[in-house]
């Protein structure tokens, strides 16, 4: 009875794990992240630098 249910599955499940489309999608979720990160870290570096010359140069 369990093999009917696997039967029942889409054929993607089927597909190697590292296909075209699976790749893709990977790619795609690791440039945005990539992005997410230098947004960020284009914020906070100068932010943080600017704090620390503060810290060592009190005026």
């Amino acid at each position: 009875m369990m093999h009917a249910n696997n039967r029942q599955e889409p054929d993607s499940y089927t597909v190697h794990p590292l296909s075209a489309q699976h790749l893709q999608e990977k790619l795609t979720y690791l440039l945005q992240l990539s992005c997410f990160w230098l947004v960020l870290g284009s914020y906070i570096v100068p932010l943080c630098k600017q704090k620390i010359s503060q810290a060592l140069n009190p005026q």
